[in-house]
């Protein structure tokens, strides 16, 4: 299935309503604590959901989402398609038949893109305008403007669809770009920890098994250590199953909260 985002049109609300809908077309096992746990595994025909984006100047790529992890993999632009350097062999089976496919120089690890964009997240604008950039940039593809958008394209969709409190403080900047907060960042860091330890926290009373640290907008830092946590409750959306995560030899090896290998 697909979903469409015009930021031509875009507004507060109509992001919203995207982030929600791209959410909904995820498939998931079952709920635990009341949010969706995704599927480790699923057939090929249903393993990638496009997401058909348009900038302001109506140019329109279409982002390929993994729906076991909701790794960005893959974008089309006309007829030429880029595939991040670790992708599945099944999306380059699947997806974007008939273009000229291009493997991107690197993979859609957030240290690699980093270093590539030769930026931090922490100094890359968000926002709708930034996103329609991002749009823009890609669709036209330039080698070194490439990895900041990204950047900014994983971080406005798939970390979006994560967490309610990334959504929500993109859809504040309509108009206006920001500056992710380390608030944002150590959130984008801990997706599959906190996925873990609240699938574990099950059979231990709603307590997480090991802490996860996490910071503050402010920089201060502070754990997560139960499901009942802010941090947990009505923010994040979408958990991460632990096989799927063991499976994937991109997935998270380390876990530090700055400027660790982390996936998109």
């Amino acid at each position: 299935m697909d979903v469409n985002f015009d930021l031509s049109t875009a507004t507060a609300k109509t992001y919203t309503k995207f982030i929600e809908d791209f959410r909904a077309t995820l498939p998931f096992s079952h709920k635990v604590y009341d949010i969706p746990l995704l599927y480790s595994t699923i057939s090929d025909s249903r393993r990638f959901i496009l997401l058909n984006l348009t900038s302001y100047a109506y140019e329109t790529i279409s982002v390929a989402i993994d729906v076991t992890n909701v790794y960005v993999v893959a974008y089309r632009t006309r007829d030429v398609s880029y595939f991040f350097k670790e992708s599945p062999p099944e999306a380059y089976n699947i997806l974007f038949k008939g273009t000229r496919k291009i493997t991107l120089p690197y993979t859609g690890n957030y240290e690699n893109l980093q270093t590539a964009a030769h930026k931090i997240r922490e100094n890359i604008d968000l926002g709708l305008p930034a996103l329609s950039s991002a749009i823009t940039t890609l669709f036209y593809y330039n080698a070194q403007s490439a990895p900041p958008a990204l950047l900014v394209l994983i971080q406005t969709t798939a970390e979006a669809a994560r967490f309610k409190y990334i959504e929500r403080h993109v859809a504040k900047y309509v108009a206006t770009n920001f500056k992710p907060n380390l608030a944002i960042i150590s959130l984008e860091n801990q997706w599959s920890a906190l996925s873990k330890q609240i699938f574990l926290a099950q059979n231990q009373g709603g307590k997480f098994r090991n802490p996860v640290d996490l910071i503050k907008p402010t920089g201060e830092r502070f754990q997560v250590t139960n499901v009942d946590s802010d941090v947990v409750k009505g923010n994040i959306k979408l958990l991460l199953n632990s096989r799927a995560s063991t499976a994937d030899e991109n997935f998270i090896t380390t876990m530090t909260l700055l400027g660790e290998s982390v996936v998109n």
